[in-house]
């Protein structure tokens, strides 16, 4: 992880990164794809003032996908929701109609991948009505695209028929756009022929897939013609066919299994242990639902993890295993819960009302538009012949009485160029008071907080630190020869924690507000503390700092805090014996990298182990922080802009 030496160069002199192909190499030998220094290189295009539009439209939009990407382990819906909002924003500015649409997709695409399907239905809402005022003319593709999300999520709102129609709209809007892929086109019959079995029209649904499947095998697709078997494999175990089912699954499982694919890999799977289930062999049912829900969790689709845990209730009940038939009924009612609860159907259902409603109305709205406009042109029309005779005969007076106004409206317009002018001065002279209250109020928080925090640490060590003081001096007065050896156990562990819990009061009553942090910065703060850590631990501490600028009293509170807290779960759970510190200025964002050789992080809990305190500072300054831990040691990077206005 030592991409944060890499030297800057700016951006007209750096060849912009090629995020697919980092992404390929990786994923071909099933590794993790070095995430952190794409985003590294994306964001100082990104923050860089010397990079062009054009090439911050480029950058957002990589840092989308990246953020997007099945493959990637920082899939975030969260970081790709910000970055679509940026992403539209560039193009409203660069007037780029295209870029706008990339950015609504990936909202609805955040928001799919969150399960959050009624704010996906209202961003595809807001993206028709986009692509309606921009409108069809060279942007049939993008078309397309808004009707199958609506069509996906009017399936799942169940509303089968209208998303039927939806994704045949979609379908003939890529046919008329140009040089569309027949990959996508394979994509969206592959779509239609789902919302078709759902509904119950599997024949019809089967015949969509065979011609997919033609389709696929033209263009001599593997891995697409294995996804369409997955896809008539659920179908025939609709129609009853577990024979012709298995066929088509057992290929598709041996094809992913060799394959970086874990959402088709997943799916075939389940549709294995589905098979078995059907035949009553309950033990191999058992061992591919278990399979099914060991993959990657970003691609563990929320309809898998309901399925496979029916099927592993059921087949543990009909074994007689009630123990084990239980734990998977409960995790079975769990995620059913989860996935559809009453909340968002009344949500999804109040939106489609409200859809309905503004589709209506629009359309009532254009037809009286229509005929007011044909009222006016009549109108018009009667009155024109009138009033220019009219203008023939009073052409002279109001000549005339033009000469007249112009020179009252002159003298007026004069007037209030005065009058503008005294307007204006006591405006800024207003603005300037208002902003000076405001800096006044803002330093008297600040200070405030600062003394709360000087009383909480004079508090805590002449309050609590006396106190344990007179604890430790009782202690030491008892006569330990009249004990017993049990006693005499007890009483040195009372005196041991006694004295930890002083030294413990003493460092956090120092940390709350370091009083170098406050008068020299933050190197002399983090240097003291580097120095404490190493006189009063066995792990050897090092430190990096270059010369940093002070900044607002929030962000080096903040990154010192943060500093002190990973410092000590370093000390509490990693049993390292080295770890280092670095922190630095790279264009306008401040580093910090804390790294020791532990025994690193469990994968199931990377994002839990306390760490939301953390996170909470970092959303308070607008900074981002990234993890890579295996049983080499864990490092901890931290990224905060300097110049920007963090939006929660």
């Amino acid at each position: 992880m030592g991409f944060l030496y890499l030297p800057f160069v700016f951006p007209q002199n750096t060849p912009f990164p090629d995020v697919v192909i980092e992404l390929k190499n990786a994923s071909l030998a099933h590794k993790k794809v070095n995430s952190d220094s794409l985003l590294y290189v994306l964001k100082s295009y990104y923050y860089s003032a010397q990079t062009p539009d054009f090439l911050k439209v480029k950058a957002v939009l990589e840092l989308c996908k990246l953020y997007g990407l099945n493959t990637n382990p920082l899939k975030n819906a969260d970081s790709t929701l910000k970055y679509a909002y940026l992403l539209i924003n560039l193009g409203k500015k660069t007037n780029n109609s295209l870029t706008v649409f990339d950015g609504l997709l990936y909202k609805i695409d955040a928001m799919n991948d969150a399960h959050n399907y009624p704010k996906s239905l209202e961003y595809c809402v807001d993206g028709l009505r986009y692509a309606d005022s921009v409108g069809v003319e060279g942007l049939e593709y993008y078309h397309a695209r808004l009707h199958l999300y609506y069509a996906l999520n009017l399936r799942t709102l169940g509303d089968h028929d209208n998303s039927i129609r939806q994704n045949i709209q979609a379908i003939d809007f890529l046919k008329k756009s140009k040089n569309y892929p027949t990959e996508e086109l394979i994509d969206y019959q592959i779509d239609l022929a789902r919302t078709l079995s759902v509904s119950g029209q599997n024949e019809a649904a089967k015949e969509n897939l065979l011609m997919a499947l033609s389709s696929a095998g033209k263009i001599k697709s593997r891995a697409l013609e294995m996804y369409i078997y997955n896809e008539l494999a659920s179908i025939f175990l609709e129609l009853n066919q577990p024979e012709k089912a298995e066929q088509y699954v057992r290929a598709s499982r041996q094809f992913f299994e060799n394959s970086n694919d874990y959402f088709s890999l997943c799916e075939a799977y389940f549709l294995t242990s589905k098979i078995f289930h059907q035949a009553k062999n309950y033990d191999k049912c058992i061992e591919f639902a278990l399979k099914s829900l060991n993959v990657p969790a970003n691609a563990l689709a929320l309809r898998i993890i309901i399925n496979a845990n029916e099927l592993l209730y059921l087949s543990y009940k009909a074994k007689n295993q009630s123990d084990r038939a239980l734990v998977y009924y409960e995790k079975y009612i769990e995620s059913k819960e989860r996935s559809f609860n009453k909340a968002n159907a009344l949500e999804m259902s109040f939106l489609r009302k409200t859809i309905e409603d503004a589709e209506l109305n629009a359309k009532i709205e254009q037809e009286e538009n229509l005929n007011k406009e044909q009222k006016k042109l009549r109108n018009y029309m009667i009155i024109s012949i009138s009033i220019l005779l009219i203008m023939v005969a009073v052409l002279w007076y109001y000549y005339r009485l033009l000469h007249i106004k112009n020179t009252i409206v002159e003298k007026q317009k004069n007037e209030i160029e005065v009058l503008n002018s005294g307007l204006e001065e006591k405006v800024n002279e207003r603005t300037i008071a208002l902003q000076q209250a405001y800096d006044a109020i803002k330093e008297a928080m600040q200070k405030g907080q600062t003394l709360e925090r000087k009383r909480m640490a004079a508090d805590l060590h002449d309050n609590i630190g006396s106190l344990l003081t007179a604890i430790n001096i009782s202690l030491d007065n008892i006569n330990t020869e009249n004990l017993s050896e049990r006693e005499k156990k007890i009483y040195a562990g009372i005196l041991d924690m006694t004295e930890n819990a002083y030294a413990e009061v003493r460092i956090l009553s120092h940390n709350l507000l370091p009083e170098e942090l406050e008068k020299e910065g933050l190197k002399m703060a983090l240097e003291r503390l580097i120095k404490k850590l190493n006189n009063s631990q066995k792990i050897h501490f090092s430190l990096i700092a270059e010369e940093l600028n002070r900044h607002r009293k929030n962000i080096e509170l903040n990154i010192y805090a943060i500093c002190l807290e990973l410092t000590q779960n370093i000390i509490k759970h990693s049993y390292a014996t080295e770890a280092h510190v670095s922190i630095f200025e790279k264009g306008r964002i401040l580093w910090l990298k804390v790294s020791d050789n532990g025994k690193g992080l469990k994968k199931n809990i990377e994002r839990g182990m306390g760490l939301k305190n953390i996170q909470s500072r970092l959303e308070d300054i607008g900074g981002e922080f990234f993890i890579d831990s295996n049983n080499k040691g864990t490092e901890f990077i931290i990224s905060v802009p300097l110049d920007m206005v963090y939006e929660s």
